[in-house]
């Protein structure tokens, strides 16, 4: 039988909610409390009252045997009868009932029951009670109910014991407007701790059962525990030790979502707040589960859906979110849910029972980890939205579940539970555990160390296939990250994976490049060029731009002294330049995949060849100066060899020949003439040759006539600007929108003259920068 189903059957018979204690906090509404001789106490309790408390008190004795004995080794409080006390108040009654209605479902108790007070208690500093068990005193009493009323004062954890488990209860409490309960079994050994500062008063209240019968007990559970016990310990033992395994889980799930049955808020989500069965359920996990190998948290399970809404179409509604025409009240009445596209489930709010905090973030809910199979189907959603269709689009619908929900997980596979957070989670928390490390002395073998390799193999034994690739990027992807950190961690075997990952994703960006030559740095000289090799060839075409910066950062770092050793690399390169695109390979539509070459590229990979071979270097050049379609001279030639120069990274036969071409193309436009046109006549690109483009181009084309004023539709001016425009045509535009049709102005201009100007200035300066 599957863990999930087999552990959720277990948990079936526990169908009676309830536990041996029940504790909590509830909201006081100051009651009026008077006690003979002292006369109405204030809330918090003044010092001066609580001695006035102590002097109208007596000592608490205790039983022995037969006998009543005082003895404050045993017992140090002071005790005020019931007969002495009266409570009152227009709230009162109400705060009572609601407590004692907490204490018996808390207990699992379903009959009803009643609150009788038998005294009245006063811990003063130093006060206590050693382990004792309460004798019944009165008829159909069942359970003891302790209210700590409000007081400053410290210490005093009162401590249930029941079998083999065990509670410890603080019951101080400050706020005037809060009173802190208990209640227990009145066969539970229960003691009370030394109140450490101040004075705290509390009543005892015998919890008694209306009705005849027998008395109720604390449920029992412990066949339910071992066979509990027993699973948990087979699912740890069996948690497979292998990373790859341990990721993939096998049979086994890798954690186990037990969701519960009542509602609970974030701000209200822990194991003392737990209602009914659900609180029995927690307990006994949390008294099966040590021991085992297993660990139990709490979470608030949240589920979110989205997708196709249809409209049941009553004659008085619109698709405007469930509006009225007339105005109303918003309404899913007029919708029915259609179908699902998309949705998650996540946990989070994380709790654990011992209430230390713990920090696990949002973490994945998989089909195969709740218990039961079906315990997800059938829920009422929390929050239920509809949406008008618009556009192309029909209607829609979003929703959401809130559940809280018991995760259980194997200690030894918390690496692979936090690595289901994502990268987002577990990139920060290996940073954290290398520099850790790192601060330990880096110790081979240290539990840092252990820790950061498996968590590191978790990461990439689950590693995104496809991950987006964006050409410009400041900062290293995730995939860069995690080659950084691998560096850091020296293992050449995951390094390896995470380059595998690199090669297979085509595609990488120039700001992962110092981290991927890191990773380079953990393998000798030969096995690094093979990986940089395969990298540029599966990346190449996709990412010329950061495949050029590669190989030359290369040759100047790692492989500076031996830069042959990347010849195959660069011809690999070579061969993924933009040439005929005829003879390109081809997407998936069949269309030319052609890489993008920009003047730092050309910089890069010139640079690069030159130093690698010279044959190669030859052949780039002229590759580059044969496709100019590609390699624009002034967008890619010129700006990349005053780059080069720049870096000085003069020489060579690549550099040579694109400098020499480069200074050609200068020279030879400086040397056409520059003069400002000599009449109105204006060159005429325009490619359009309908009627009003062809009054364009003849208006453009006379040397006498200045402006010209088209009178026609918007959208036969809107066509003729967008023609000027394309041609970038010397006419400055403007719409006179006086008669009808309105009128479009066009005047000639300069510009081309001007741009010819700016142009010549650039070609100067940059026919020096390559003279330099």
């Amino acid at each position: 039988m599957i863990i999930t189903q087999e552990l959720a059957d277990i948990l079936a018979d526990v169908d009676r909610p309830g536990d041996y204690f029940v504790a909590g906090r509830v909201e006081l509404l100051a009651p009026k409390i008077e006690i003979d001789g002292v006369g109405a106490i204030a809330l918090p309790l003044p010092p001066a009252q609580a001695k006035q408390l102590i002097k109208a008190a007596t000592r608490a004795p205790f039983g022995r045997g037969a006998d009543t004995v005082i003895d404050t080794k045993v017992r140090r409080t002071w005790q005020i009868p019931a007969d002495q006390v009266r409570i009152g108040g227009k709230h009162w009654g109400k705060t009572l009932a609601g407590i004692v209605a907490r204490a018996a479902e808390g207990l699992g108790v379903a009959e009803p029951v009643t609150a009788e007070l038998y005294q009245l208690l006063v811990y003063d500093k130093g006060s206590f009670f050693v382990s004792h068990r309460d004798t019944e005193k009165s008829a159909g009493m069942f359970a003891t109910l302790v209210l700590a009323l409000p007081s400053d004062s410290e210490g005093g954890e009162l401590i249930v014991r029941h079998k083999q488990l065990e509670a410890r209860l603080d019951m101080s409490s400050d706020d005037p407007s809060e009173v802190a309960f208990a209640a227990f079994y009145a066969d539970c050994v229960h003691e009370v701790l030394p109140v450490t500062k101040g004075c705290r008063a509390t009543l005892v209240f015998n919890l008694v059962r209306k009705t005849k019968g027998k008395a109720p007990v604390p449920p029992n559970y412990d066949p339910e525990s071992a066979r509990i016990t027993a699973l948990l310990g087979g699912w740890s033992e069996a948690a497979p030790s292998a990373v790859v395994d341990a990721a993939a889980g096998g049979d086994w799930p890798l954690k186990i979502v037990y969701p519960l049955e009542h509602a609970y808020t974030a701000a209200e989500l822990s194991f003392a707040t737990l209602k009914g069965a659900d609180a029995a359920v927690a307990r006994l996990l949390a008294a099966a589960t040590p021991g085992t190998g297993v660990d139990l948290h709490l979470a608030l399970l949240t589920i979110e859906e989205s997708g196709s809404a249809e409209y049941t179409g009553r004659e008085n509604w619109h698709y405007r979110r469930g509006h009225r025409d007339a105005g109303g009240e918003e309404s899913n009445d007029e919708f029915e849910v259609g179908e699902v596209f998309d949705g998650s489930r996540t946990l989070a709010e994380w709790q654990r029972p011992d209430g230390v905090p713990t920090a696990l973030g949002n973490l994945p809910v998989h089909d195969d980890e709740i218990a039961p199979s079906d315990a997800l189907e059938d829920m009422e959603p929390d929050e239920e939205h509809f949406h008008e269709a618009t556009g192309n689009e029909g209607a829609s619908f979003d929703r959401t579940y809130r559940r809280a929900a018991l995760v259980l997980w194997p200690t030894a596979r918390i690496l692979a539970v936090l690595n289901q957070a994502g990268l987002s989670a577990t990139l920060p928390y290996l940073d954290d555990l290398l520099t850790k490390w790192k601060a330990g002395g880096v110790t081979k073998g240290s539990p840092h160390q252990t820790t950061a390799r498996e968590l590191a193999g978790h990461m990439l034994a689950t590693w995104p296939e496809h991950t987006w690739y964006q050409r410009e990027r400041s900062e290293p992807s995730e995939l860069g990250k995690m080659l950084g950190l691998l560096t850091r961690l020296g293992d050449k075997a995951l390094g390896e994976a995470a380059i595998e990952k690199l090669i297979a994703q085509r595609g990488h960006h120039k700001a992962d490049n110092p981290a991927i030559l890191g990773a380079l740095e953990l393998f000798p000289l030969d096995r690094a060029a093979g990986l940089l090799e395969a990298i540029v060839a599966s990346n190449a075409i996709d990412a010329l731009g950061p495949c050029g910066a590669l190989l030359a950062d290369a040759v100047k770092g790692a492989f500076a002294k031996k830069p042959a050793q990347l010849t195959s690399v660069a011809n690999i390169i070579g061969q993924a330049l933009p040439g005929d695109l005829a003879l390109a390979p081809k997407d998936q539509w069949g269309r030319p995949r052609v890489a993008c070459v920009d003047a730092a590229f050309v910089a890069d990979f010139a640079g690069a060849v030159d130093r690698i071979d010279g044959a190669l270097a030859k052949r780039t050049a002229a590759h580059i100066l044969m496709w100019p379609r590609h390699f624009d001279p002034d967008a890619v030639l010129v700006p990349a060899i005053k780059r080069l120069l720049a870096a000085k990274r003069k020489g060579g036969s690549a550099f040579e020949a694109l400098h020499t071409a480069a200074f050609a193309h200068l020279k030879t436009r400086i040397s056409l003439p520059l003069e400002a046109p000599a009449n109105w006549a204006r060159p005429s690109r325009i490619g359009c040759q309908c009627t009003h483009c062809a009054e364009l181009s003849r208006f453009l084309g006379d040397g006498n006539i200045a402006s010209w004023t088209l009178r026609a539709a918007e959208r036969f001016r809107g066509h003729v600007e967008d023609e000027i425009r394309r041609a970038q045509a010397d006419v400055d535009t403007r719409t006179e929108r006086r008669g009808s049709p309105h009128q479009l102005i066009c005047t000639k201009n300069q510009a081309s003259y001007e741009r010819r100007v700016v142009e010549r200035k650039r070609d100067l300066a940059d026919l020096k920068t390559l003279k330099g």
